[in-house]
């Protein structure tokens, strides 16, 4: 048993660095959504910003979220009425999914350009 402690031991060490190595990996946090963006309707034309802390404004007005998920592909925050604010990022095209929304359309979201 002495003879295979190093052995397990190294191991183990080689093990806990890899699993480290892949984690830190994969928390980068996707900053694809961080932005001015905006969609058109029939009545208006919809203003989000994403900031860097997943801060998010619409209309130029603070809302406040809890980030619920944050993925390379999605980012699900919470408004404070406890509704679902969906953005998915697909062939570089990012959408915007309100629960709140009867209608139940993805709008397609352009980036809006800093004036």
């Amino acid at each position: 048993m002495k003879k295979n402690l190093p052995l397990m031991l190294g191991i183990s060490l080689l093990a806990g660095l890899i699993g480290t190595i892949f984690w830190h990996k994969n928390k980068h946090e996707p900053k694809a959504f961080v932005g001015s963006w905006f969609y058109q309707t029939s009545l208006e034309k919809v203003h989000f910003t994403i900031d860097d802390n997943w801060n998010l404004t619409r209309n130029r007005q603070p809302v406040k979220t809890t980030l619920v998920e944050l993925t390379p592909e999605r980012l699900i925050l919470l408004d404070e009425m406890g509704y679902k604010l969906t953005f998915l990022l697909k062939d570089d095209q990012l959408s915007f999914y309100d629960e709140t929304e009867m209608d139940g359309v993805y709008h397609i979201l352009s980036r809006e350009e800093l004036k």
